[in-house]
């Protein structure tokens, strides 16, 4: 008991340690001249600003004392007032802060302070307790708000202990011992992109790569170089500070940052179209060519190319035009370039476009040209002669080097120029290319698909899938094979309808090429049930052979009765899982060096109108709640059927990624989901005070 009251020991029989009232942490290393100095009065102290406490805090966040309990301490919730009520109590406090002390008394909840214990005696038993003091204790109570011991001013956010932990391997690699080249890669793929390109914004990998260039001599060439290999040209000042810095003498530097640039991607109208002030003026491409004689990539962008599904007469074209002195200056500077892009928006005299590109094609800076795109190359008529075509071809066939294609939005290609393309092809892409059908693109396969590694189909409105049934046949080296089947149009009547009546007959079967690695059908439509299960099982009875695929994506659109889709999306899903997902045991989660995260073992994303989480198992996967009972019994006794189709013996098991969808919406650009039909915004009824305004009480006649 406390000392003055009845039944208590007298305090000379138990001599009170001053240190036995106040509260100690965990890393408490300081003297008792400091400890006294930290201890709560109500106001932060810069040294406890500092300090940290490491005792853990109740679910109403006030921190547990661990002090013992004894008898000088007064009881649970009582309220008392600190030590600092005078200077001459504890002279560990230098004068300065026991005066702001005492001029601020510490309400805050807590044991007994030294004044109470330190000069308590027989002679003091008469006077009267703390408790009996409520007055004193109320109007300190309404002076300043109390605080429990420990607890912060301002309420701060709680870090979770286990987002700190690192749980490695134990193996650090000697980073600063590997090879230039191998630091060099690192640093680039762990970069990729220096700029958005469709915002014309820098990232965040700069100053990544600055960062890693300042933290140690081995970083720095290395990730300087990856910093160079693409110079981000935005904002438009900065074109000019990378202009002055090629233009010192590179052997006054201690690196030769023009040997590093090998690539330029410039949006021509925000770099070189405008005024930069009127310091800076307007940008000169062709001096940053003649000081980068290393660059092999060069990509004139406009920033509505990524805007697919515009009609052709709304496309206007830019203010800048290729000038003749840009490609003087790359054959003067000897640059020898492996890509390259031809953007219809950019040409001067548009009816005779490939006549202006088949004269470019012949000089040596193209002759070794591997990768070409063509966005928006059109005669920007209505009439098609076969002729064009044959130009088109004229001026491919001058690239002897060419491996990647690329046509974006050009109506130029068609069935009488793919069947001529280059046989050097290694990857084709088609987009949004309203003269593509089958036919051609089977004539072409047949002819020039040996050496095919890509094929991306995407947003043609006349192609159906009818090629397939000889890809494996005419593509024996085909790796990825892409074809989004969607449309996306931009003009007033929004036409989003394919122009062939189906997409797949139920008598085609598709013939898939043994070393495909990724397969990804979106949006396919126009599919009866048995068309679509003919693909399915098509890719079942390949599956032994295709051992090296790793992604397989399809999203389909069934238009039959809801119970009947249900059916036959559980059954297909579960197959294909059952067939292609990967079953490996998931990787040891104490032999890794990232921030410990919860481990997820492969899944696949299953979507549609019954959405449910993938297992890596054989056994069939949960309902969900859109289904009925019937269909979850129907299925349950499917499982257990004595007699399994022969095809579930049919193992792949080395996919990581198996993503179905099968459902019935409509194709559009933008799907919603439930996300999008939330009360976010406000609802517009704020400002109603509760009265609805009523007509006056007479008649309108």
């Amino acid at each position: 008991m406390a000392p003055g009251r009845s039944g208590g020991r007298p305090s000379s029989s138990r001599p009170v340690r001053s240190t036995r009232t106040r509260v100690k942490t965990y890393h408490e290393d300081s003297t008792s001249a400091e400890d006294s100095n930290q201890e709560g009065d109500g106001y932060d102290i810069p040294s406890r600003r500092s300090s940290v406490s490491l005792r853990p805090r109740t679910s109403s966040g006030i921190r547990r004392s661990y002090r013992e309990e004894s008898s000088d301490t007064v009881s649970e919730g009582s309220l008392v007032d600190s030590d600092t009520s005078s200077p001459d109590l504890n002279p560990a406090i230098p004068p300065s802060e026991n005066t702001l002390a005492s001029s601020h008394p510490d309400p805050g909840p807590g044991p007994s302070s030294s004044h109470d214990t330190r000069h308590s005696g027989p002679h003091d038993r008469n006077r009267p307790s703390r408790r009996s003091q409520p007055q004193r204790t109320k109007t300190a109570h309404k002076k300043t708000p109390r605080r429990a011991i420990g607890q912060p001013l301002k309420k701060r956010v709680r870090i979770d202990a286990s987002e700190e932990i690192f749980l490695t391997s134990g193996v650090i690699p000697p980073w600063a011992t590997l090879p230039y080249h191998i630091l060099f890669d690192i640093f680039l793929r762990a970069s990729y992109p220096l700029v958005d390109e469709q915002l014309m914004q820098r990232t965040k990998s700069s100053k990544w790569l600055l960062d890693m260039a300042l933290l140690c001599r081995q970083f720095l060439e290395p990730a300087l170089a990856a910093l160079y290999y693409s110079p981000p040209l935005v904002p438009a000042p900065r074109s000019f500070e990378l202009l002055n810095l090629l233009s010192k003498p590179q052997e006054s530097l201690s690196i030769n940052y023009a040997a590093k640039v090998k690539e330029l991607h410039v949006d021509a109208e925000s770099v070189l179209l405008y005024k930069n002030g009127p310091q800076l003026g307007w940008f000169d491409l062709c001096e940053l060519i003649a000081r980068v004689p290393r660059v092999h990539t060069m990509r004139l962008f406009h920033k509505d190319d990524f805007i697919i599904g515009i009609p052709v007469h709304l496309i206007k074209p830019s203010k800048w035009v290729y000038p003749e002195r840009l490609l003087s200056a790359i054959d003067e500077a000897g640059i020898v370039l492996r890509r390259w892009d031809w953007n219809g928006r950019f040409m001067e005299d548009a009816d005779d476009i490939l006549a202006f590109m088949l004269e470019k094609h012949q000089r040596a800076a193209f002759q070794r040209l591997r990768h070409l795109r063509l966005v928006h190359v059109d005669d920007r008529t209505r009439e098609h002669p076969p002729s064009l075509e044959t130009c088109l071809v004229a001026v491919i066939e001058q690239l002897p080097r060419l491996e990647h294609l690329e046509f974006i939005e050009c109506s130029l290609v068609g069935k009488h120029s793919l069947p001529h393309m280059p046989s050097t092809l290694r990857s084709l892409t088609l987009t949004n290319c309203n003269r593509i059908f089958s036919p051609g693109i089977g004539a072409y396969l047949k002819s020039r698909g040996q050496q095919l590694r890509q094929l991306s189909l995407s947003h043609n409105r006349h192609l159906n899938m009818s090629f397939i049934t000889h890809l494996g046949e005419h593509c024996p080296n085909l790796e990825r094979f892409k074809m989004d089947v969607s449309l996306h149009d931009w003009s007033s009547f929004h036409d989003n309808e394919l122009h062939f009546k189906e997409l797949l007959s139920d008598s085609e079967v598709p013939m898939w090429p043994e070393t495909l690695q990724d397969i990804e059908l979106i949006q396919l439509t126009k599919l009866s049930e048995t068309a679509m299960e003919s693909l399915f099982m098509s890719l079942v009875e390949a599956a032994p052979r295709l051992r090296d695929l790793r992604c397989l994506t399809i999203s389909a659109i069934l238009k039959i009765g809801w119970r009947d889709r249900a059916t036959f999306r559980e059954r297909w899903i579960h197959r294909l899982e059952t067939t292609f997902l990967r079953r490996s045991a998931p990787p040891d989660p104490n032999l890794r060096s990232l921030r410990k995260r919860p481990l997820h073992s492969n899944q696949s994303v299953i979507g549609g109108e019954s959405a449910r989480p993938s297992s890596a198992g054989s056994e069939p996967s949960t309902p969900s709640k859109r289904q009925s009972v019937r269909l979850a019994q129907l299925k349950d006794s499917l499982s257990r059927s004595p007699s399994p189709s022969p095809y579930e013996d049919i193992r792949q098991g080395m996919c990581d990624v198996v993503n179905i969808r099968i459902d019935n919406q409509r194709p559009t650009e933008t799907q919603f989901n439930e996300g999008d039909f939330l009360d976010d915004e406000l609802s517009g009824d704020e400002d109603w005070a509760g009265d609805d305004w009523e007509p006056p009480d007479r008649h309108a006649w």
